[in-house]
């Protein structure tokens, strides 16, 4: 008779991660809102709910209406529109950081359980919890961290076990690709583990049968993400992003040592080189291979180093443990599962239904306080605007409003951006978009070129300011004339001009 899972009471190293993960990421709350996707998320979750249907076409810009496009992480769309609009950003903020803080406790219980010190599992996994909040933003990406590790564990446990404990990772694909496009990370874990498990020893039956069946799985787990709304057509939406698309995305680019949490993924390749010459263990093949390739993949894309994080642990403990485990019997959790994780879930989410806030957006960040005034403009009048901002207007503005351009970078590609830019300075492409877009209005933060030209060209009247953003209408030809007589020779800017705010009474 299977046992039933134990849970206690006592505090233990996986708790104490849980704790800490959770605080820290509450404490910044805002910045897990600072990402210029969120927001168009959240929109299309809507579009999703009201017509039944993912998306096939773009809607949300002006500039790219009605072109072919897909949504590759449509159910967490869905679901996060679902949050939001029931109970606030502030919700979608909670579950994020339980989700997380979940991850982390899960993953130092694993290590101990392991055989992993409680000491040696404390410190690799909040090391591992600091890398990632590189990448600690409210997007479909923080399913593909658990994704991830699941995928990652299921391989461990059947290089070492063998049996069938990778059988549940076709399924995993089919929501994995449903959630987001990461899912070809599922793909890497998978292969890898073949290869790695292939040269960690003698070539047996044993393993050859356990060789066959990784072989087998991997090929489930190729086709299991057909299994979505789009087909085939996801693989080719991904694999169109990756070689092109993402080349234009910050997040994409090589790591830049030397700057933020990028220093804690030094000390890791440091522990990796130094530690052996202390240490009598050693990294084996399986978590060398794992290593590497997410090595690898980290160096290229700044993006995968939260994921190089959680694949380089097992094999980080490994060789950190042999120095440190003297008098220990191994750290293995004999004790279940603890109560206190579910206990401070339960109290968090009872916060969010009676309204306790635990987030919002950085008012210094995003140009809240414009919102109203450009509510109040012509629904018709197309808006030139902040990259970054696109999301925002796509998802908050009320009457509803398509963006110029949003962070869809595999949208627009290269040469739209690199004009989107010049513009964006106050270059001579900014003509060819005013004329070619018809643009009215123009909503930038207040240091960009642009700004700084609109606001000496009579044309263009500021209709709001502040320290984060100005939005100008531009004026017919009639106003212009008189505007340009008001500033005179001297070209200086009549202060009605500059001060004009157009405010909206009992905003949403």
């Amino acid at each position: 008779m299977a046992c039933l899972p134990r849970f206690r009471f006592r505090l233990g190293v996986p708790d104490l991660v849980f704790g800490i993960v959770l605080v820290t990421i509450l404490i910044r709350g805002s910045q897990l809102l600072n990402d210029a996707g969120t927001f168009w998320h959240a929109r299309l979750g809507r579009e999703i709910a009201r017509t039944g249907d993912v998306p096939r076409l773009d809607v949300l810009t002006f500039t790219r209406d009605h072109a072919p496009w897909i949504d590759q992480s449509w159910a967490f769309d869905w679901g996060l529109a679902a949050v939001v609009d029931r109970w606030g950003w502030s919700a979608a903020v909670a579950l994020a950081s339980l989700g997380l803080a979940a991850l982390y406790g899960i993953m130092a219980r694993g290590l101990i359980r392991d055989g992993t010190s409680p000491l040696i599992a404390l410190g690799v996994t909040i090391f591992a919890a600091w890398i990632g909040t590189i990448h600690f933003l409210l997007r479909p990406h923080l399913f593909t961290f658990g994704f991830f590790y699941w995928t990652l564990r299921c391989c461990q446990m059947q290089h070492k076990r063998g049996g069938w404990a990778i059988a549940s990772l076709p399924l995993v694909m089919v929501l994995w690709a449903n959630v987001h496009g990461g899912f070809l990370a599922g793909l890497v874990i998978v292969g890898t583990a073949a290869v790695a498990h292939a040269i960690s020893g003698s070539w047996d039956q044993a393993r050859r049968v356990n060789l066959a069946r990784f072989a087998g799985i991997f090929l489930l787990c190729s086709l299991a993400p057909l299994i979505n709304p789009y087909g085939v057509g996801l693989y080719r939406h991904v694999g169109q992003f990756v070689s092109g698309a993402a080349s234009l995305t910050l997040e994409f680019q090589p790591i830049q040592f030397g700057q933020g949490q990028t220093r804690l993924v030094e000390s890791v390749l440091l522990a990796l080189i130094a530690m052996p010459t202390f240490s009598s263990r050693r990294m084996d093949r399986y978590n060398l291979a794992h290593a590497l390739v997410w090595l690898h993949l980290a160096l290229v894309s700044v993006r995968h180093a939260p994921l190089f994080a959680l694949a380089v642990a097992p094999g980080l403990a490994q060789v950190l443990d042999g120095p440190t485990q003297v008098g220990c019997d191994g750290g293995r959790d004999r004790t279940g599962w603890s109560i206190w994780p579910a206990a401070t879930a339960l109290v968090i989410l009872l916060g969010v239904c009676l309204g306790i806030r635990f987030a919002g957006f950085d008012p210094k960040t995003w140009p809240l306080q414009a919102v109203p005034a450009l509510d109040c403009q012509p629904l018709e009048a197309r808006l030139f605007h902040e990259l970054d901002w696109g999301g925002l207007i796509e998802s908050e503005c009320r009457p509803v409003r398509q963006a110029f351009i949003d962070d869809r970078c595999e949208l627009f590609g290269k040469s739209a951006i690199e004009q989107y830019q010049e513009a964006l300075h106050g270059g001579p492409d900014w003509e060819a978009i005013r004329d070619r877009e018809r643009i009215e209005l123009v909503w930038v933060r207040p240091q960009c070129g642009l700004a700084r030209r609109l606001t000496a060209d009579p044309s263009w009247q500021i209709l709001h300011r502040d320290p984060v953003s100005i939005l100008f209408r531009r004026r017919a030809e009639s106003e212009t004339k008189q505007a340009s007589h008001s500033m005179g020779v001297s070209g200086a800017i009549p202060e009605e001009y500059c001060e004009l705010t157009v405010r909206r009474e009992g905003g949403d």
